[in-house]
């Protein structure tokens, strides 16, 4: 179910323009933070914009050393690295997949894919990362769409959860018809999304953005991490209450994108 904003909210209900998104975890290597993400902002996830068909949003998120203290212990390599890198697509995944390749193949022909040696994928793994959007929404009362929200420069955070779930469509109804909702209704998040990812080796797998317009989003992720160990406590009231789902990664992240006093 991919649902949108009301009528009220967003004239016509126009339908959300992204098909599909590229998600990625990356840990930095130490000492190169700084130089590895001048040079994503000035020079690829320029040319990304400039030259690829359908790419219409490009965002970095960075977890704060402090923050990464506040998140659950991962399995994944570097605990999941410190950054989330998205970028939003009104085409397909297929077409996302065969642009960033010849792209990535024409950068390197000319030594302008070097600097990627300090970036170093954690999640996904074995899999093209192009996503699918099944849910977005907003907060009860929030005057915009989800989309917008999903786009806005005045997020203060994000929370990214990488879900592995038990693949059926009794959960699936229940995390986009109830859990979802619920989350939204603590007024702690202005928008979330969820997105599938559409691979064999990868079945079940799930990724929530949970957009904050917090002043403190670390504040309002502790408060929301309190309330989840609460909702645990029911049957099936929290995700991984459920027989078959694990959180494979959850990270609070701050915009990183002309920011590099995070690390370094």
């Amino acid at each position: 179910m991919l649902t949108t904003a009301t009528p009220e909210q967003l004239p016509g209900n126009r339908p959300p323009k992204a098909k599909c998104a590229s998600v990625t975890l990356y840990h930095m290597d130490p000492g190169h933070h700084r130089e590895a993400a001048a040079w994503h902002d000035a020079d690829h996830k320029a040319e990304v914009i400039a030259s690829v068909p359908n790419v219409f949003i490009s965002q970095r998120w960075v977890t704060p050393p402090a923050w990464s203290a506040l998140r659950p212990p991962s399995d994944l390599p570097e605990g999941g690295g410190e950054y989330v890198n998205i970028y939003w697509s009104s085409g397909t995944a297929d077409e996302l997949s065969a642009d960033f390749s010849r792209l990535g193949a024409d950068l390197d022909a000319v030594g302008r894919m070097d600097t990627v040696r300090y970036m170093h994928l954690v999640w996904p793994t074995g899999a093209p990362a192009r996503l699918r959007p099944t849910y977005l929404e907003t907060r009860p009362g929030l005057p915009i769409s989800a989309a917008a929200v999903t786009a806005s420069t005045a997020m203060t955070g994000l929370v990214a959860n990488v879900g592995n779930g038990p693949g059926d469509d009794d959960f699936d109804r229940w995390y986009e018809t109830e859990y979802l909702p619920k989350v939204l209704d603590t007024k702690l998040f202005a928008g979330a999304a969820r997105l599938a990812l559409d691979h064999p080796d990868h079945r079940g797998v799930s990724l929530t953005l949970l957009y904050l317009d917090a002043r403190s989003p670390a504040d309002a992720y502790v408060e929301y991490r309190e309330r989840v160990r609460a909702w645990a406590a029911e049957p099936n009231g929290a995700p991984d209450a459920w027989p078959g789902h694990t959180t494979t990664f959850e990270t609070i992240a701050q915009p990183s994108i002309g920011r590099y006093d995070v690390y370094d």
